[in-house]
């Protein structure tokens, strides 16, 4: 049994996004349960329709455990909130209540637990948050477009080199490009 590690993982993550599908776990050689320490800890910036919709590639993930949202608006993190925690609660037969809302990114940035974040805040908004979590030692899934100007796409790949962490755009209709 081969370990993921991050890289697999977003690489793995953005082509199930590019093109969801539905495959055994004896087909990805990952059938069984993961130890929670081999676990990828996620958090959710952006908890709009776009956002929980990507999530949901995340939840499906055995190696992957959503532990945090974060939206400005309190009802959409609280129903984010709702559904993780329903997702985990259909999937170990019990009562779970183990995800953290945030209504502040930086706050979510700043929860040592979370590995990486998944970000589909508004289009505008797309990358301040992404250079702050890299920056906060954060791997990220960027629901695209990375930026609106080139000075943004600009500091974005600067910080992303800076650090050394693992980015990665794309979405639900297209294809995934991953930067290291």
């Amino acid at each position: 049994e081969s370990k993921l590690t991050r890289r697999r993982f977003l690489a793995v993550t953005g082509l199930a996004l590019a093109a969801p599908t539905i495959l055994p776990g004896c087909a990805t050689g990952r059938g069984g349960k993961v130890a929670p320490s081999n676990r990828i800890t996620m958090g959710i910036i952006g908890a709009g329709w776009q956002g929980t919709g990507n999530m949901g590639a995340f939840l499906g993930q055995k190696d992957c455990q959503v532990v945090a949202v974060c939206d400005l608006d309190s009802r959409r993190m609280e129903d984010a909130k709702v559904l993780v925690n329903g997702v985990y609660a259909k999937k170990t037969g019990k009562p779970f209540d183990g995800v953290r809302g945030y209504l502040d990114y930086k706050e979510l940035l700043a929860n040592k637990d979370v590995d990486a974040v998944l970000i589909s805040t508004p289009d505008h908004w797309h990358a301040l948050p992404a250079i702050t979590a890299v920056e906060a030692g954060k791997d990220v899934y960027l629901q695209k477009p990375t930026s609106l100007t080139i000075a943004e796409g600009r500091a974005l790949s600067n910080a992303v080199h800076r650090t050394g962490r693992i980015f990665q755009i794309g979405s639900q209709q297209r294809s995934a490009f991953q930067w290291r």
